[in-house]
């Protein structure tokens, strides 16, 4: 008879524990739509001149840059990382801006083995929702305006 009971008493807690709910799930960072727009005076796309960008390569950490992103658009600020060297493959140069909030350059040079090159990058600040991705259109180089949730996800 105890061990009947008991029995009970184990499938009467399973299925109670089955058809409980705890707490919801809440996600750890919720978006923040209402930051402000430190790009809002800027365009959607703008071409980008990459002759213009591939000095910032060579500049050692601490300098002081004009990056010009395009006629309309220099990017002041100060180098704060670079990785690679000229043999390397993967060249990487991260300049932190000293005019809009905190917005940080990112831009990567990949060397084929066959002499080309491809560039990638970003110009994101995490205290605003817009931001610029590099992308590569045909032969040309494009900054294209994003939303800050679309290029970093959690």
């Amino acid at each position: 008879m105890k061990t009947l009971r008991t029995i009970a008493i184990v499938a009467l807690l399973g299925v109670s524990s089955l058809f409980s709910q705890a707490q919801e799930k809440i996600p750890i960072n919720q978006p923040d739509y209402n930051k402000p727009r430190i790009f809002a005076d800027l365009p959607q796309r703008m071409n980008v001149t990459i002759g213009d960008l591939t000095p910032l390569f060579d500049l050692p950490v601490g300098s002081s840059v004009i990056a010009k992103l395009n006629k309309s658009f220099p990017f002041k600020g100060t180098v704060v990382s670079k990785s690679g060297g000229h043999g390397s493959q993967v060249q990487s140069v991260i300049v932190r801006s000293l005019t809009r909030q905190g917005a940080i350059l990112t831009l990567t040079k990949l060397n084929h083995p066959d002499g080309s090159f491809v560039y990638s990058g970003r110009i994101i600040s995490k205290q605003s929702i817009d931001a610029y991705e590099i992308v590569k259109e045909d032969d040309l180089y494009v900054l294209q305006k994003k939303n800050f949730y679309e290029m970093m996800r959690e």
